[in-house]
């Protein structure tokens, strides 16, 4: 019984890992950034904040407000400048946010040996504070994005959708056939019906015209 319960509760857990990483890899197909009440999912493209995050470290960011966001806090931001223009940058905030004009400015910089200072930053390019890295599902994700990953998504997506869908074709069978049987039997007993009726009319007919 208990071999039966961590079984079940490994197939749920490997589920909700597919899950997820099916919705993530279509988001950024669609160009969107998945997220899930708030909370986003990154994948580590460059060694700017090795040894802190590797290329392809899968990370949970939560949006917070301006003032909850401090020296030393790993943040991820949308880029206005340079060759990241337009892509999300995880960066490390390295001095307390500067406020003018009731505006917050942001300095990050990598984590990476010589890495050089980044461009100062606005609230308004923040997406959020790093939670922690998926450390699971950052490997189900990369092995997803190989050659041979894609094929094992797929026959996963097939085997789950198909096994249902037999399912499914079974059942209608089985209320096809039943339907049938049920149809079988109302034809036996309606002409055995009909008969008696149309006797019983002759015979009323006989008995009046005797009278």
């Amino acid at each position: 019984m208990f071999r039966k319960i961590i079984h079940i509760i490994s197939v749920v857990v490997f589920i909700i890992l597919i899950v997820i990483v099916v919705y993530a890899l279509s988001s950024r197909i669609m160009g969107g950034t998945p997220s899930i009440f708030g909370y986003y999912f990154f994948r580590v493209s460059s060694d700017s904040m090795e040894p802190t995050l590797k290329v392809g470290d899968v990370l949970l960011v939560h949006s917070v407000d301006a003032e909850d966001i401090h020296k030393d806090d790993i943040i991820t931001y949308k880029s206005k400048e340079g060759s990241t223009y337009g892509r999300e940058v995880t960066h490390r905030v390295v001095f307390d946010p500067v406020i003018k004009n009731n505006k917050y400015y942001y300095q990050t910089k990598g984590d990476a040996l010589g890495a050089p200072l980044d461009k100062v930053i606005t609230y308004d390019q923040i997406e959020g504070k790093l939670v922690r890295k998926l450390v699971l599902i950052g490997t189900v994700y990369s092995f997803f994005c190989t050659p041979i990953g894609i094929c094992v998504l797929i026959g996963i997506i097939v085997l789950l959708f198909g096994s249902e869908m037999v399912s499914m074709f079974v059942s209608s069978k089985k209320i096809d056939a039943t339907d049938d049987l049920l149809f079988e039997t109302i034809k036996k007993d309606k002409p055995e019906n009909s008969e008696s009726g149309t006797e019983g009319s002759e015979k009323n007919d006989v008995s009046e015209q005797s009278e």
